[in-house]
């Protein structure tokens, strides 16, 4: 009961239980968060879109970066995916809310579609994994 009260480790709390359970948290840091920080400097000239895509992209890489320490590389790499194709759907999202070519915007509504589908599939091996 006791397990069932702890807070998932840092980085996974949107992932399965699986993941969330397999995973050490933030794995990697130094350079990896030095990256992250630098973007965050430059962000003071970005307009609205520029920084939901930056926000986005952030907590991806913050996510999967939690997803590195998994020891199980089937289940490190499904975990990974669901974070990557979130990501792939926040940026596709802000693409519509914002973006002007009809092109790019028909990319982004596939990208939602497919990616969609794709974490709902992860999501289930990942929680039959880890029954």
């Amino acid at each position: 009961m006791a397990e069932d009260a702890k807070s998932p480790p840092q980085g996974t709390e949107s992932l399965p239980k699986a993941c969330q359970v397999a995973s050490p948290g933030q794995g990697v840091t130094g350079k990896a968060m030095e990256m992250g920080d630098m973007a965050a400097h430059s962000m003071s000239d970005m307009g609205e879109p520029q920084m939901a895509s930056m926000k986005a992209m952030q907590e991806m890489n913050r996510t999967m970066r939690a997803t590195h320490g998994i020891k199980d590389p089937d289940l490190a790499f499904v975990c990974g995916m669901i974070a990557h194709h979130r990501g792939a759907v926040a940026m596709s999202k802000i693409e519509l809310q914002s973006g002007k070519d009809d092109q790019a915007k028909t990319w982004a509504k596939k990208i939602i579609e497919d990616q969609e589908k794709e974490i709902a599939e992860f999501e289930a091996w990942a929680n039959k994994r880890g029954q």
